[in-house]
Formats: C-alpha cells, structure tokens, sequence
C-alpha cells in the first residue's frame, strides 16, 4: 500500500498536516489552482447506444475491469532524466508556476495560411489555437509543460478522497456495487458525491437573461456571406436561396428564422471537458425551445404559448414535406457550385450490385483548383442511423426537420441527409419496388420516407463474403461503405445517431469541427489525439496545454525509443497491406515543424478521444476477424467474450467511442478495400486502425462536454488522464477509464453514449422532467412550474457533497426565471423523448 510505512493513525495524520503545508505554501506562490496537472495512479459499455437499441440477444453483458491513472512531476514526464537544457524555451523542474506561465505565455501562436479546402466554408472565421511551434522551425521550438503537482501531494489527496467513502442515500442502487471498492485505492463512483451542477439550472432562464443583462433575440444565421466577393472569389457558381418547408424561399420567410439570445445566463457553468474557442464554436449565445425549434413546428399545436413567443403564420402540412424533393431542388438550383460528379439526384433504391463496380478511382474526386481560381464545393451525406422498429417521438422528428433544413437547404445543398434504416428481415428482397414500399409505409413516417434508404445484413454478405460475420452490432460501418460506394456523388459522409441532439445551429457545429480538423497538423496527431483537454485541470490556454503534450510526447520517446511517435502509414504487415494514404514530406519527422497536415482535410474526423487499446481492458480489444487468416470469433449466443490470440499483441489498433463522426471518401476506400480481403474488426475499433494502418489523418476534435457535477480538477484529470505511470499514455494503460467498471466515470457527461445527464438536460431544456433519470437535489422540481414559479429547495451540499437529505445545506430560492437558454450543446444519448416517459 501506499502508505504502509505509516500505518499508525497518529503518524498519518502528522504526514497528512505537513503535507498540507507544504502544499499549501507551495500553492501560495501561484495566481491559480487551476494550472496544475497531476496524474494519478490508480491501480486496480462500448457500444453504439442505437446498437443496444436494436437489441441483438446473442451479444454478452460488457464486462470490464477498471484501472487508472499516473503523476508526472514538472517536466510532465514519469522520470525524464533526458537533458532538455539545451532547449531554448526549457523549464527547470524547480521553476515556480509564475514562471513557467510566463514562458507558455511568450509562445507564439500561428494562423494557418488560408486554404482552398471546402471546410474553409464554416460560417466562423475564429482563428484558431494552433501549437507555438508552426511559426518556428523545429530547431528553435522546444515544447514546454504544464505546471504539476508532485506526485506524493496528489496520492495524499487521492487516499483522503477515497477513504471511508460511501454513495449519498439519494442515489439508488445501481452498477457498479459500492460495497466493490470498500479499501480499494480507486473508485469509480467517487464522483456521485461531489457537488452537482445544479447551476446550469438555477442559475438559468430568459427572464433573467432579459433583466440582468437586457439580452435581446436576433435572428441566428451562422452562414459564410455567399454573396460577398471574397467568398466569389473563393468558391465557383453562384449560391441561390433554396425553398423551404413553407413553399417559401428561405430568404423570404420570416416563419423559417431560428432566434437565439446573444449572451449566456450569468452563472452558466464553465465547460468540463473539451474547448468552444479551441474548435471555433459559438458557445457565447444560447437557445429556448420555442425559438430554436419553433420554425420547425414546435408549439403549434399548444393551446397556450409563451407571451414572448409568436407562432409562425404558415404552418406547413407537415407530413406532405417532401424533404428529399425539396434537397434535390436546392442541389439543383446550386449545381454550378459543385464538381460535376456531384450534380447528381438523391438516389434511395437500394443498390446490390457487386462492389467492382463501383470502385472509381480516388483521382476521380481530385478537386485540386487552377492557380488563382475558385473551386468546387465539397458535398457532405449525413446519415441518420435507424432501424426497423424504431418509434419515432414528434421530437425526433422536429430534429430531423432542423437538420435538413440548416444542413442542406440553407447551405445550398452543401450536405444531404439521409435516414439510414436497418431493416431486419435478411430475407427481405430490397430490390423490390414494391417490398420497398410497403416497408416504408408501415415503418416510416410519410415526411421521412423520400429521404429513407434501406438496407440490411445480406447485402453487407454479398459484398464481404470473407467476412465471416455481418451483424451489425460489431460491424455498423460495412453499411456506410456500402452508402458511399453506391453514393458517388458526396465526398464526405457523417455517422449520425437517431438519439443525438445539437442544441445549436448543426451547420455551424459541423462547419466547426471540420475547420479545426483541417488546421491540425500530422506531427504527433496519433498521441495527442488520445488525451483529454480538461481546462480546470490544464488552464484555460490551449496552445499552452498543446506545447504540455508536445512535451510529454517527445519525453516519451526520449524515455523509451520504442515510443517512436506515429509517422506515416502503419501497415500491420507490409507485405499483405498496401497502404493508400500519403507519404510524409520529410523521413525524419524531426524536420517537420507541425506544418504536414495544416491545410488537408481530415479522413476521419472524431468527437471523443482515439486511443490504442492493446494494453488495456477494454472489452472489446480482440474482437478481431482474419488479420491473421481463419481466425476470428465465433458467435454462439454469449458474443465469445474469451476469444483471443497471442499474436494479436503485435496488432497496432485505435479506439474511439461513439460511432458518431466524419469519413472521407478516402476512409471509407481504405476500409471498403480492407473488408473485400476479409479484414475488420469491432466497429468503434475499425476507422480508426485502418486510418492508422494506411496513413491517413485521424483527428480527434475537442467540441465542449458539459458534467453534471463539479469535479475537483486534478481528480478529473488523474481519471480521464489515467496513463499508468507512463508519460503520454493517456487511457492506453491497464489503468485506463474506457475499462468497464471505471468507464462509469463517464455517466455524467453531457456526450458519452452510457451517460445519464444529457437525457435529463434536454428534458429540462424543452419544460419536462426526468425522475427516471435525474438523481439531483431539482429531481422533484420539474416542467413549466420551475420555469414560471420561484421555490425553496434544500441543495444538500456538505463538504462539496450532496449529503441525500438536503439537512446540511440550508435552502436556496430557485426556479420563476423564465425558460431555459443553453448553448450550442452536443448531447447523446436522448432516447424516447416523450413527455410522459419518466417525467413529471
């Protein structure tokens, strides 16, 4: 144990004072706790949640282990002993947190030259924080750490955090058991005792936004100025306004306008995990449903409405919107702006044709411009995952609405979306008119249906005979290939799920992630991809924290020359792999001053960390079918939970959770091309190796994550952070949190597919209630009253923790402030949005 030299109480809590002390003096010198970055060692479901939907009985329960996380001391790496003295910007390990603060803050920061690419459309032009050494050549540049605690500080922490520890009586008894980690020197539910974020609630609502701030509503169009001569210049053809659901075009119709408040309630909480300003999203304006979702139905039918609210004057016959026609027109009306393979008609029949046949050349899509003149316009699928059998709520339908309408018709048919339906009968002749109509008129409601493309698991065996297995449980992105294979039109193509919700505008989300994709360089991409940017822990400057991890990469390798960082195409065997991805520039990456990459577009583009999972326990590691020929699992009803192989160990593979995220054209031919010769593996481990294994650029895009409590921040990070004592493992160790029982860290987190927050948030966002999941102090406060009525509730809070009773905390005056107003949040998952499930 960790303090077996000082079992007795009295010396511990001598130790426990002094160490108090010191850290107390030591944290005196600095102007905030927030820039510490410790690691802890902590020793010790990762399914699509539309997958779990779809409730295949042969797959096992998930069962994990958990493990996690490490200290570095101020050099940010786990006994560096490497002289960096030589570096110009070096950092002594002695060096105060002031000065090493003004080091970080002398880095220079660089804007990429503007680049032709299509996702220079993003309607911000944020210039965004890129590593200190991209103005530099590598020879001046030495990336500098962070700020840390000592190890010893944080492991006193840790074991006064942990000890005697039991769940608040408010929480009901759930996975894990409580009674497992009674002694144990970590703990996965640890945080349910911390402070909740009630404040994203109380401290909320239009009213109060109006009165405190006099923040007023303005139309909300975060679109490029297509009319402008610099976008003219730019980009080829002309933009026209497409036609709306009203019959209107959307320029013209004020009934189609989304509003939103142009400040966020005073009091909104910080982000958790992630960056707005990093990855260029607006999360300085904030949305009401009426306003967000009012253009696309929402409130029509109420009899009684807000007095600041006025209802549309035209309300479409909704279920006569023809959304594929009217994306068709809009692609139509704007087709000088694309590449001619993309001037084409949305096509649904479904398409069993061998997969020869489809393989145009990548060349084909080649869209390199002439010198000095304007482009063509990328086109994006989104596609909407779904499944026979699935109910669709009037939420899910107005979402669907908002993303067409701000995706496709409002961009001129830059993206298309699709509802991508698993149909469950194999034996279902898709080739037919007429099968396929009957199936959409009993399973797809009548708006849906001429954007609705079916499919199912034969297909995927005919075109991937060597396969062996074609559920798509394990194998949710043969269906996407088989999309953009007979889809030759789009370029990219983004894996949606019917339970996402963007509470913002979805163009400028998407606009926003792929702009921050596209100026991430290569240089050290696979590494840094696997850490969390968590701005309590690592402060609120993200090229600081990009030189930190910069730094601990390079530690890393100087460490152990094994740890060479990922440079080029991977290929698992060179002789039975060929990689279709670009060489690096340079041979010695050393010469690359983070400038390969700045400019292209991502392969693959994801929304939570990529992380290698071969030293972990993660569940789903050896779900691996022929990378070594004739061996893969077989199904016989428990998903062969102990199937392995000893030279799997030797498979370099990445991981990322969510099956949520962008693929090029080129990511989806490497994985078309790697099924054709038998070649997969489980679908949250496959883009991502391919993406490694042929050199293709993966990137992880930081968007912000919301919590549902208040974390203490070096806690946080030694969790998410968990290396096992070794620099720039982050999640990558047998201490990882994608381990199962620690993975329930993640249950309140406002994007992670186990978590229970984002469900309640959106019910409270839209005025309901969730008793089914909310386990808050609010749990009975809930629906119109708290928007319209003030009321005194107990918060419970003792010691940062919510003691269960309320007794402790005395009483807070909460609710009567208007409707609630968030920011443009991601969340997932948000199943069954009705009303009456679990709410009020």
């Amino acid at each position: 144990m960790l303090l077996s030299a000082f079992t007795s109480p009295r010396r511990l809590a001598l130790l426990a004072v002094f160490v108090f002390i010191v850290a107390l003096a030591f944290l005196s010198s600095s102007p905030s706790y927030q820039g510490y970055l410790p690691d802890y060692k902590i020793p010790g479901y990762s399914k699509s949640s539309n997958e779990e939907d779809q409730g295949k009985g042969k797959v096992e329960a998930p069962a994990k282990e958990a493990t996690a996380a490490a200290a570095v001391h101020t050099s940010a790496a786990h006994g560096d002993e490497y002289d960096w003295t030589n570096s110009v910007d070096f950092v002594a390990a002695t060096s105060t947190r002031t000065e090493v603060e003004s080091t970080i803050s002398e880095l220079p920061t660089h804007s990429p030259s503007p680049s032709s690419s299509a996702s220079t459309s993003a309607s911000t032009t944020t210039t965004l924080p890129q590593h200190a050494s991209m103005s530099n050549s590598s020879a001046t540049y030495a990336p500098s750490p962070l700020p840390h605690a000592e190890k010893q500080v944080i492991d006193i922490q840790m074991q006064g955090l942990l000890h005697d520890w039991h769940p608040p009586a408010s929480i009901p008894k759930h996975w894990p058991s409580a009674e497992e980690y009674v002694g144990k020197d970590y703990n996965p539910r640890r945080w349910e005792g911390f402070e909740w974020n009630t404040e994203i609630y109380t401290e909320n609502g239009i009213e109060r936004l109006q009165e405190e701030r006099g923040v007023q509503l303005e139309a909300y169009h975060p679109y490029p100025e297509y009319d402008s001569e610099a976008y003219k210049n730019e980009w080829q053809g002309d933009y026209v306004h497409c036609v709306g659901p009203r019959g209107k075009r959307l320029n013209e119709s004020a009934d189609d306008i989304v509003k939103a408040f142009t400040a966020l309630p005073t009091g909104f909480p910080d982000v958790f995990v992630g960056s707005a300003e990093a990855t260029g999203v607006n999360a300085e304006t904030c949305f009401d449903r009426y306003h967000r979702y009012g253009p696309y139905g929402y409130g029509e039918d109420d009899s009684i409405v807000p007095k600041d609210w006025e209802r549309t004057l035209l309300y479409p016959t909704w279920e006569s919107v023809g959304w594929g026609r009217l994306q068709d027109e809009c692609v139509m009306e704007n087709q000088e702006r694309f590449a001619p393979y993309s001037r084409t008609r949305i096509e649904l029949a479904t398409n069993n044709t061998a997969p020869d046949h489809f393989q145009r050349p990548l060349s084909h899509y080649d869209k390199t411009p002439s010198p000095g003149g304007p482009q063509a316009m990328t086109r994006t699928a989104v596609v909407i995952r779904a499944y026979e059998g699935y109910t669709y709520t009037p939420n899910d339908i107005i979402a669907i609405r908002s993303m067409i309408a701000e995706l496709s018709l409002r961009s001129g048919g830059e993206y298309s979306v699709f509802l991508f339906v698993n149909v469950k009968d194999n034996g279902a002749d898709l080739d037919s008119e007429t099968v396929r109509h009957d199936f959409l008129r009993a399973n797809i409601p009548r708006e849906l249906q001429d954007i609705a493309i079916l499919w199912n698991e034969r297909i995927m065996e005919a075109w991937y005979p060597d396969i062996t297995d074609w559920q798509v449980y394990w194998h949710q992105f043969m269906p996407l290939q088989w999309f953009m294979e007979t889809h030759t039109e789009f370029d990219f193509v983004w894996n949606w799920e019917t339970d996402a919700r963007y509470t913002g505008n979805h163009y400028h989300f998407l606009s926003a992630m792929s702009s921050f994709a596209l100026q991430t360089p290569r240089k050290y991409l696979w590494e840094r991809n696997a850490r969390y940017y968590i701005p309590s822990a690592h402060g609120n400057n993200y090229t600081a924290f990009l030189s930190d991890t910069d730094y601990a990469i390079e530690a890393a390798w100087r460490n152990d020359s094994s740890r060479i960082p990922i440079w080029g195409p991977q290929p698992f065997n060179e002789f039975r792999q060929n990689p279709i991805g670009p060489k690096p520039p340079v041979s010695d990456q050393k010469l690359d001053a983070f400038s390969w990459g700045v400019g292209e577009e991502a392969d693959l583009i994801t929304l939570l960390p990529i992380f290698s999972p071969v030293h972990t326990k993660w569940e789903y590691r050896d779900k691996i079918w022929n990378f070594i020929p004739g061996i893969h699992p077989v199904f016989d009803g428990d998903g062969d939970p102990s199937f392995t192989h000893p030279d799997f160990i030797n498979i370099d593979r990445r991981v990322y959770i969510n099956t949520v995220s962008r693929f090029s054209r080129r990511q989806i031919r490497a994985m078309h091309l790697e099924n054709l010769v038998g070649r997969t593996m489980q679908a949250e481990m496959w883009p991502a190796t391919v993406a490694l294994h042929h050199g293709l650029k993966a990137v992880y895009a930081p968007h912000p994550i919301w919590a549902d409590r208040h974390w203490p921040a070096w806690y946080a990070d030694a969790v998410f952070n968990a290396d096992g004592d070794e620099a720039a493992a982050w999640g990558q160790r047998e201490d990882s949190v994608y381990n199962h029982d620690r993975e329930w860290n993640f249950a309140g987190w406002s994007w992670y597919y186990a978590s229970r927050f984002p469900r309640t948030l959106y019910r409270r966002w839209l005025g309901w209630g969730d008793k089914k999941e909310d386990w808050s102090p609010l749990r009975d406060l809930s629906g119109e009253d708290f928007e319209t009525q003030s009321k005194m509730i107990a918060l419970g809070k003792e010691g940062g923790q919510w003691d269960g009773d309320g007794e402790e905390g005395g009483v807070t005056r909460v609710g009567g402030n208007g409707r609630m107003c968030l920011p443009g949040m991601l969340l997932h998952p948000v199943k069954k949005v009705v009303q009456d499930e679990g709410g009020d």
